[in-house]
């Protein structure tokens, strides 16, 4: 298959010839310092290459950039948000960059800061967006090389710090346009830009994820005198920068072509485990197997699958029970599509050896713990759009895997062995309390047109997980998305702010308290920021409740489990909200938390939802 170019060189540098127009050097005018040039290069290379979501950190070194990205934020062409905190600047591109994977584009957000700690500081999100697939573009201003290992101010070695998580790393030296001249420096720097974002949108290598480009600057980082006329920076045409960010789609590839022909054998009963994933298209064609197969269908909340007639609930319990046991030991083939990740239960049922067990992967890497499957096989992801042809594609990849439809007792088995657990909580416990909450916010979730639905990596997703209903039978699973790559609670706060910041949807987070006081002070901004359009949901239960249903609780002392496992803490959540700017409310009981559920998200609110045996008192701050 021929691959597109990545970008128009021509159209490129046309747009740049625009942008760059010459400086004079007269006092009106003066001549812009190489540093501020080369910024301005690298800022038109950005937008060449359809980067359109710019999160700032202050800084000095990195004061060339900044000039650069205002001028072109202040001309419309892209969203510049000025954060404080590296950490959360880092997860706020985190969510911009999911915005665009749940519309079905592998597109770039860029985060800049200064150099030294702030670049340390964007780790947990490049750590992040490695093991989620996500495209981030990390911009780091430095010193010069003469700089490094000098015990100069503010100066480490920023090139190799995320080295085993970058597609890859890109190290701009000081001054090109002096040193090669201004068309020859422009070329230059974009070439690497272009480089960079394709790398990180896994353009060519259908792995994305982060990327660098270490950018150094030599003083001065600023004109002295009368500042030169606004440079201005126009939008490259659409086209290209559709060009630009788009992945080259792959087809789907049958697995007789790709591994060889399986089993002559017809297997009539599987079952299909739907992960995490940033891909429509992937969870559309998890949906479209099951359904095709008549399989069940055990989706997780962020896999853009959980609906239909086959996705279960409550399958993780099941499979822990001996009816469980039973149904899987009927079954001779596994499809694992997208990143499980949230229950032992499943992960028990990955490393089964008497099941066939084929993962679809959209990425360069898979889903394969325990080491149990059997065959690979690529799918198309990010860029390619297709969730309207999942049926299709489920019919064409049936078939070369010789699977055929199951009869129609295997998906009514589990369903009523669903229906046969116990009630998965005493009415009234902390547990049921909680779950309420969290059922209640999903089902706000499910029409079309609701906010977009952030879920907390840890507890939170796992209640959900449980209890979550699935779409109906003609609608698409909830926009619901959540940082599962490594399963952190950092920064899930920022990652909200993100998904609003490219979406320009209003969005919902539900978490727990530790994750929001975690993350808390993302909710601060600057006097010139514009307040996201973001409601917070915290279940408040007194700490780390996930590891009230692991082992540590049964074999730790309850006084030392509540100091070193769920750790409660003594801060006022609802205090702290309202100090950074946030409307709190505190419904009494489950229908004053749908009342405000109802309503249109608009600015940034904290809902608290307390845990405890008693409802706590209604209040609105």
């Amino acid at each position: 298959m021929a691959h597109r170019t990545v970008t128009n060189r021509s159209a490129v540098q046309a747009v740049r010839s625009r942008i760059l127009a010459p400086v004079t050097d007269s006092p009106e005018r003066p001549q812009l310092p190489p540093a501020m040039a080369d910024a301005r290069s690298l800022v038109a290379a950005l937008l060449a290459e359809g980067v359109r979501e710019v999160v700032l950190c202050p800084g000095s070194r990195s004061a060339p950039l900044a000039e650069a990205l205002a001028d072109a934020a202040d001309a419309g062409h892209l969203r510049l948000r000025v954060v404080l905190d590296e950490r959360s600047a880092g997860f706020i591109a985190l969510g911009a960059a999911r915005a665009h994977a749940l519309n079905g584009h592998s597109r770039c957000a860029a985060v800049v800061t200064t150099s030294g700690t702030a670049v340390s500081n964007l780790h947990p999100a490049v750590s992040e967006a490695d093991a989620a697939g996500i495209p981030l573009l990390v911009i780091s201003a430095d010193r010069p090389h003469e700089l490094v290992g000098t015990g100069a101010s503010q100066t480490t070695e920023q090139t190799g710090l995320f080295a085993p998580a970058l597609r890859l790393g890109v190290d701009l030296p000081a001054d090109l346009s002096a040193d090669l001249g201004g068309s020859a420096a422009d070329a230059a720097i974009a070439g690497q830009v272009r480089r960079a974002v394709a790398a990180a949108t896994g353009a060519l290598s259908r792995d994305p994820g982060p990327a660098q480009i270490n950018a150094r600057f030599r003083p001065p980082l600023a004109v002295d005198g009368a500042a030169p006329a606004a440079v201005t920076t126009p939008v490259p045409p659409p086209a290209m920068a559709a060009q630009a960010t788009e992945a080259v789609p792959v087809p789907l590839v049958e697995a007789a072509e790709q591994i060889g022909a399986p089993s002559s054998d017809a297997q009539g009963r599987g079952i299909v485990v739907a992960g995490d994933t940033a891909s429509p298209a992937v969870g559309a064609l998890a949906r479209a197997l099951a359904e095709h197969l008549d399989w069940p269908l055990l989706a997780e909340p962020t896999s853009q699958a959980r609906g239909g007639p086959q996705a279960l609930t409550r399958y993780a319990e099941l499979l822990a029970t001996g009816p469980g046991r039973d149904l899987v030991a009927q079954a001779d083939h596994l499809i694992v599509v997208g990143h499980p990740s949230l229950s032992r239960s499943v992960t028990a049922l990955l490393g089964r050896e008497d099941l066939d067990i084929t993962v679809l992967t959209e990425r360069a890497g898979w889903t394969d713990v325990p080491g149990r499957a059997r065959r690979v096989i690529p799918v198309d992801g990010l860029g390619a759009r297709m969730t309207g042809d999942a049926a299709s594609r489920a019919t064409r990849l049936a078939d070369s895997l010789t699977l055929v439809r199951a009869d129609a007792a295997w998906s009514e088995a589990w369903r009523r062995a669903v229906a046969d657990l116990p009630e998965p909580e005493r009415p009234g416990s902390t547990d049921a309390v909680a779950n309420a909450a969290v059922e209640v916010v999903w089902e706000a979730a499910r029409p079309v047109g609701a906010p977009i639905l952030l879920v907390g990596s840890s507890m939170t997703v796992r209640r959900l997980d449980r209890l979550a209903r699935p779409g109906d039978l003609d609608c698409s699973a909830p926009k619901a998305v959540a940082n599962r790559g490594l399963a952190g609670i950092d920064g899930t706060i920022a990652t909200g702010i993100g998904l609003w910041m490219a979406s320009r949807r209003p969005v919902r987070a539900v978490m727990g308290d530790l994750a929001f006081l975690h993350d808390a002070m993302s909710m601060g901004r600057g006097l010139r920021e514009t307040e996201p359009d973001l409601q917070v949901i915290v279940v408040d239960d007194g700490g780390g409740a996930i590891f009230s249903h692991l082992e540590h609780a049964r074999t730790t002392a309850s006084d030392r489990f509540e100091r070193l496992f769920a750790a409660p803490q003594r801060a006022s959540i609802s205090a702290l909200a309202a100090a950074l700017g946030a409307r709190v409310h505190a419904p009494e009981d489950v229908a004053a938390l749908r009342a405000l559920l109802a309503e249109p998200v608009e600015g940034l609110s904290v809902i608290l939802w307390t845990v405890s045996k008693k409802p706590p008192n209604a209040r609105t701050t």
